[in-house]
């Protein structure tokens, strides 16, 4: 197991992926439970029946593979479900997530969650698992025009997406309790090579950290 684990946290557009590839191009594991969810919930998996079972035929799409956009429209229609869908989901996306850290070999790994803050009102969570916790930075007006430029073709069916985007964000952490529970801090409001510069930063940090 690495000798650092950082929890790597932000809202919708604010560029995590960017953020976790970099550290990945270092040779930094990179654990990434979006990832996981999509791996649980493949085609004929146990998962997805027991989605099928529970919510209906709907959470499958003609292909046969897991119908997120349907269950996130659903979810903001009836966000009481949200408990039954993490319930289902959620041991799973623990128990691969921790088996991927314990192989984890690199000094340290990145650990990427973007529900990070909002799951730490419950316990056990993903955060307990995190030495430190980095949030992405950015302001919504950012955050709104870049989920909706990088979705747009998901957002097609949506008559104003903008408003769709802000349903989304409204429903996540605020920018203040992320930052209010963060170790460190990166700012993504400008360009990638401002960006690289905060995580070359961090990064020897957290090589000193493992060293001491």
């Amino acid at each position: 197991m690495s000798g650092l684990i950082i929890g790597l946290t932000g809202g919708i557009g604010s560029g995590k992926s960017a953020v976790s590839d970099w550290f990945a191009m270092q040779g930094r594991d990179v654990v990434d439970a979006d990832v996981i969810a999509h791996a649980i919930t493949a085609k004929g998996s146990p998962v997805l029946d027991e989605l099928k079972d529970v919510f209906g035929d709907w959470v499958i799409d003609s292909g046969g593979n897991y119908n997120r956009a349907a269950m996130r429209e659903y979810i903001l229609k009836h966000p009481a479900a949200i408990t039954t869908l993490n319930a289902i989901t959620h041991p799973h996306i623990q128990a691969q997530i921790k088996d991927a850290l314990a192989k984890s070999t690199s000094a340290y790994c990145i650990l990427s969650v973007p529900l990070l803050v909002e799951g730490m009102t419950k316990s056990p969570n993903l955060a307990e698992l995190c030495d430190r916790i980095l949030v992405v930075d950015v302001p919504e007006s950012i955050q709104i025009d870049r989920a909706t430029k990088r979705d747009q073709i998901k957002l097609s069916h949506h008559q104003d997406p903008i408003a769709y985007v802000k349903t989304i964000i409204a429903k996540q952490a605020t920018r203040q309790q992320r930052l209010a529970v963060a170790d460190d801090v990166v700012d993504n409001g400008g360009t990638l090579d401002e960006l690289y510069v905060q995580l070359e930063r961090l990064h020897e940090v957290y090589l000193a950290m493992v060293k001491c």
